[in-house]
Parts: structure tokens; C-alpha cells; sequence
């Protein structure tokens, strides 16, 4: 081995082991959605079901769920409940590692489409900044994490069939499929959307066979085979009626003119510049490049796409987009072997850190001290009737109370949840915190109701006015016993 080689394997795996490292652990926690994702996942190992229903709620069993991310919930439920956050961290760790080899091996793809060879420079500068920013944006121990490794490798072994018509390829595809339905099935559509891309691509070029439409028809039946059915593949109808996806920050459209959005549009910036040099005329790439366009601007929830496939159209266009091509014909004695081995070390390493000191609950964000002072005041197993905001609910959820309304929105926006004012009850978990609380308490009758430090002075007289003086007052907010 030459000293060149030895040198390109022990920096590649130095360079990936501190990229690594620098993707701090505690990042990846306190998302609204991970308590009752886990939540979800221990009531259905313990009870030995798939839930078809919202749980530990006001309504008891009565408002129907669709099982749309139920593999994910038990994995994580699991791993939680054997190691506690720890455990949510080896999954997040795990997912990621998958992700970023799996976002090389389809840039590879890419360049042998293009029939270029290696992984130059700017792939992996690209792969890197790109991996840093999902991590940090959407590995929040929530679905995404499994099913945007899920999707990319069906992506590469659907554009791998189309190249070799192998049946080692379509079986991946069929599998992976199957996989995305039972892990986030909501997301399911989007594998969809590619074949179709696929199928339009190949009937334009007169490619097809007859094997190429069983493989498709496979892919697409195979989705069925999951709990929920149709109903949990076509779960973006649901949560997009009358709008009400539209009342939570993730799914609003992106404000491109605030601070926080810059990566956002650096991206697009981006993907319009490699764009013109990395279509070569292919009406899959153009038909991606259109859907993917169209997501990267629509919300944050669906910017993800874009960035999950920067990496494809740009592995094609470097040599020949203006900015790149300088820093292309660098040469770095790069390693994949040892890139990998490093940033699994990495990964390790943080795992090991995480199981030290393990993160705790962010108390200003969560009422941690407010669901002590409730459980401490409750008798032992009886979970007390809680209302608190949408985006706490969660956690109080996860800490042993009944509540409102969680993170599902599907069981909220029903009729039979329909109380004060009208209003469903994922309206009321939205809106309630308002002078309109004490007529929805009235309703509702909660046990507690835990208020946010954030509110108004003058709300706040007027909750009090309503419930008398707080029992509590932690980090978070106000506890009020409520005695009707």
C-alpha cells in the first residue's frame, strides 16, 4: 500500500469520525412529537395490538386513529423502554448512518448515469453540509428518520431496474415498499410518485416489458399489506382537510425572508445553479426535478425532499457547473471503506456519550416541573384529566395523564370531538388558550390545566379570576386544580 493510499484511508476516516462528532446528540431530542410517538409504542407492545385508536385521552377509546406510522412507534417504544433516551439515540444514530450511505451510493448512481466515474470532491462537501442540515432539521426522534433512509434506497434500486432490469433490484423495491408502508406509511405516496415517474419514462423511451409492469403492479399492491390499509397510504387527505394542517408551524408555507430560512434558500440557490448541467435530457430527471422543486418550496415538513436529493442531481453536474468544476478537479485520495468505518465510530462514540449523560427535558419548553406536581397529587394508577397546549400535550401524555388532543391530528378534527364554540378538538388544543378557556373548561372538565408562562398578564388575571389562584408555578407555567 503506498503512502498516498494510507493517507487518503486515515484522513477520510478522521474527517468523517469529526463531522460526526460535531453533530452534538442533544440535538436530536425534545421534539413535541417523540413522547407520544414512545407513548404509543409501549401501550402497543404491553397490550399486544396496532392501535386504531387515539389512547389516554378525554374521549377514552372512542375517536378512531389511522395507524400511519405504527412500525416506527414501536420500534422506538422498545428501544425506549429497554434503555430509555439513550435508547432513542441508537436509533437516531443508526438511521443516520444508513442515510448518508445510502445519499452516496445514490450519487454514485448518479454519476454512472451520467457515465462519469469516482466521487469528486464537491460530492462530498455536498453530502456533508446536506447530512449536517437534516440531522439537525429532521432526525428529531420522529419518522422521518427511518422512512427518508427507506425511501433513498427505494429511489436507487428503482433507477438501478430501470438500468439492469435485475431482480435482485425489483425485489428491494418490493421490499422496501412494503417497508415504508408499515414504518410511516403517510409518506407512502412518494414512492408512488418516482414509479410513476419511472413508468412515464419508460414508456417514452419504448423500454418497457412485461416483467417492468409486474414489478410496478408488485411495488404498488404491496403497499396495501399494512394495518390501516388505503386509508393510512392516503393519510395526507386526511390531515390536510379544511385546512387544519395549516394551524401548525411545520406545515405552513416557508418564510423565505426570515433568518432562520437561509440554509433553505441557499439550497434552492443551489439546485437551481447544478440544475441545467444535471437533466441530460432524461424525462425521469426532469419530472424529479419538478416535484422535487414544488416540495422544497411548499413547507418545512416537505423541504426535506430537497434535500434528500440535491445529492443525485448534483453528483451529475459538477465537472460542468460553473463554481464547481475548480474544486472538482482536486484531487483528495478519498476512501468510502474508511469514510464509513469513521463516521461509524462517530456515531458510536456520541451513542456512548448519550449513554453517560443521558439529555434531559428541556423544563422551559415542557411542563416537566408542572406534571411532577400533578402526578404527585394524583392516587396511583389513575392518569388525571390534564389540558394543556397543542404542542406540550405530548409530553404531559407521555408523563401519565389523559389529555385533549395530541400530535395525531386525524382523531381531533372528527365530529364526535366536537365540544365548545363548535370547535373540534384539535381546534380547541389550538385556540383554547384565549379568554375563550374558562366556557371549554367548563365543557371539557379537566382535572388540571397547565398554562404557559408565555401569556399575557392580563389572560392571565382572567384565568385566574375564572379558576382562583394557581397550585403550582414551575419553569414552564401555572397549574390550576380545577374544581367544577
Amino acid at each position: 500500500m503506498t503512502g498516498k493510499r494510507k493517507y487518503g484511508i486515515w484522513a477520510s476516516a478522521t474527517l468523517a469520525a469529526l463531522v460526526v462528532l460535531l453533530l452534538f446528540p442533544s440535538n436530536s431530542y425534545n421534539d413535541p412529537d417523540t413522547f407520544w410517538h414512545i407513548e404509543n409504542g409501549r401501550y402497543m407492545i404491553e397490550h399486544g395490538i396496532i392501535l386504531h385508536h387515539a389512547i389516554h385521552t378525554f374521549y377514552g377509546d372512542s375517536l378512531p386513529y389511522v395507524p400511519h406510522e405504527y412500525g416506527f412507534q414501536l420500534i422506538e417504544g422498545w428501544l425506549y423502554s429497554i434503555f430509555g433516551w439513550p435508547g432513542t439515540y441508537i436509533l437516531t444514530a443508526i438511521s443516520f448512518g444508513c442515510l448518508i450511505v445510502g445519499l452516496y451510493r445514490m450519487m454514485e448512481l448518479s454519476r454512472t448515469e451520467s457515465s462519469r466515474k469516482g466521487v469528486p470532491l464537491p460530492c462530498l462537501i455536498v453530502l456533508a453540509l446536506v447530512g449536517a442540515w437534516i440531522y439537525y432539521g429532521y432526525f428529531t426522534s420522529r419518522p422521518q428518520m427511518l422512512s427518508s433512509c427507506l425511501i433513498v434506497y427505494y429511489f436507487i434500486s428503482l433507477r438501478r431496474y430501470a438500468m439492469t432490469h435485475n431482480l435482485r433490484s425489483a425485489f428491494a423495491m418490493v421490499l422496501l415498499s412494503f417497508a415504508i408502508a408499515n414504518v410511516h406509511t403517510g409518506v407512502w405516496p412518494v414512492i408512488a410518485v418516482f414509479s410513476g415517474m419511472q413508468i412515464i419514462e419508460t414508456l417514452l423511451e419504448r423500454k418497457g416489458r412485461v416483467r417492468d409492469w409486474i414489478v410496478y403492479a408488485a411495488t404498488a399492491l404491496i403497499g396495501l399489506l399494512n394495518p390501516g390499509g388505503y386509508r393510512s397510504l392516503f393519510y395526507i387527505l386526511t390531515v390536510t382537510k379544511n385546512h387544519f394542517n395549516l394551524l401548525i408551524d411545520e406545515w405552513q408555507p416557508i418564510d423565505f425572508g426570515q433568518w432562520e430560512s437561509t440554509a433553505i434558500v441557499l439550497a434552492l440557490l443551489f439546485f437551481a445553479l447544478v440544475l441545467p448541467f444535471s437533466l441530460k435530457r432524461k424525462p425521469f430527471r426532469i419530472l424529479l426535478a419538478l416535484g422535487i422543486a414544488y416540495l422544497g418550496m411548499t413547507n418545512f415538513k416537505q423541504n426535506l425532499f430537497l434535500w434528500l436529493f440535491i445529492p443525485y442531481f448534483a453528483a451529475s453536474a459538477v465537472e460542468t457547473t460553473p463554481l464547481l468544476r475548480r474544486i472538482a478537479d482536486i484531487r483528495f485520495p478519498f476512501s468510502a471503506k474508511a469514510s464509513i468505518a469513521g463516521m461509524t465510530l462517530g456515531l458510536v462514540l456520541n451513542m456512548a456519550i448519550v449513554a453517560a449523560s443521558p439529555p434531559k427535558v428541556d423544563a422551559k419548553a415542557y411542563p416537566v416541573d408542572e406534571m411532577d406536581y400533578v402526578m404527585a397529587h394524583t392516587s396511583a394508577g389513575v392518569r388525571p384529566k390534564v389540558l394543556a397546549r397543542y404542542g406540550s400535550s405530548g409530553y404531559v401524555m407521555f408523563r401519565g395523564a389523559d389529555i385533549l388532543c395530541d400530535g395525531r391530528q386525524d382523531p381531533f378534527i372528527t365530529d364526535a370531538s366536537r365540544g365548545a364554540f363548535g370547535w373540534t378538538a384539535f381546534e380547541r388544543s389550538m385556540y383554547g388558550f384565549s379568554e375563550k378557556l374558562p366556557a371549554i373548561v367548563k365543557e371539557d372538565r379537566p382535572d388540571y390545566v397547565i398554562a404557559h408562562k408565555g401569556v399575557s398578564a392580563k389572560l392571565l388575571q382572567q384565568w385566574k379570576d375564572a379558576f382562583g389562584q394557581p397550585v403550582y408555578e414551575g419553569r414552564y407555567g401555572s397549574v390550576f386544580a380545577i374544581k367544577i
